[in-house]
């Protein structure tokens, strides 16, 4: 093993031992936290594990043949306490969701943690948070000036679970039944124009009676009557679809219909299924 990957995990040791000091003391299990945190000062002298351990050696009230190293212990701690960099990570109510897990630097920071200064060793810092069906976040914060506390809010996690505005896919349908109704009644106005063109057609060669005389008067006939056939089916379907689009448009969103266009030799117009 390399020097430096022995001192890494000597480094995360250190830091697993004093996570397990703090949630022995937040427990009020002081000499067992003691330990933990003589144990972790052994792997890793950062200002953090010796102020805890100071605090800790405190918290102990110690005998009176100990009492010189006591009063030792506390001169060292205030002296120390000027030096350091202090994290304070707060986490409000309406953050806090289910499941919500925090970290600072890769290390799960305690739910008894949250809002307390917390000494960090100088440079930057990560803090993280997830939950269970919840975007992740994270944020760096860099400790630089000794003696300050830095304050990092962990926001509300956006909810993944959250369905997607179907407003806009609503309206594009819409936009495009309208725009279909629309060439459905410029071809209705084209067919009108063409039967009507065909009926002059066949009126100029009918004979008595109004019976046609010629195959001319007879084709001019079937085709104006084929025109106005179509010229009624486009009218009926562009204007179907046109209103359609506009239901579409203003009343879909909360919506669930399906709507299908319906075409035949003497019909036209749309089939809606659903509700509003």
């Amino acid at each position: 093993m390399t020097r430096g990957a022995a001192h890494a995990e000597d480094r995360a040791a250190a830091q697993l031992l004093f996570d397990q000091g703090k949630a022995l003391m937040a427990e009020g299990k002081v000499a067992d936290a003691c330990q933990k945190f003589e144990a972790s000062a052994q792997l890793s002298q950062t200002p953090g594990v010796r102020l805890n351990l100071v605090d800790c050696w405190t918290a102990m009230g110690r005998t009176a043949g100990d009492q010189a190293a006591a009063a030792a212990a506390r001169q060292r701690r205030d002296a120390l306490k000027k030096q350091l960099t202090y994290l304070t990570v707060t986490v409000a109510p309406d953050a806090a969701a289910p499941g919500l897990e925090v970290s600072r630097d890769g290390q799960k920071l305690p739910a008894a943690e949250w809002g307390m200064p917390v000494p960090v060793d100088p440079g930057p810092h990560e803090i993280a948070a997830r939950a269970p069906r919840r975007t992740s976040w994270s944020a760096t914060q860099a400790a630089t000036q000794p003696g300050a506390t830095i304050m990092v809010a962990v926001p509300v996690l956006e909810d993944e679970s959250r369905p997607a505005p179907a407003v806009s896919g609503w309206r594009v349908l819409g936009l495009a039944s309208a725009g279909l109704g629309l060439v459905g009644l410029a071809l209705g106005t084209g067919f009108t124009v063409e039967a009507a063109s065909k009926k002059s057609t066949y009126q100029a060669h009918e004979g008595s009676g109004g019976q046609c005389a010629d195959a001319t008067c007879q084709s001019a006939s079937h085709d104006a009557y084929a025109s106005g056939t179509w010229s009624t089916v486009a009218f009926v379907a562009g204007g179907a679809l046109c209103v359609a689009g506009g239901l579409l448009w203003f009343y879909a969103p909360g919506a669930s219909t399906a709507v299908t266009p319906i075409a035949g030799p003497q019909t036209a117009g749309l089939a809606v299924v659903g509700g509003w």
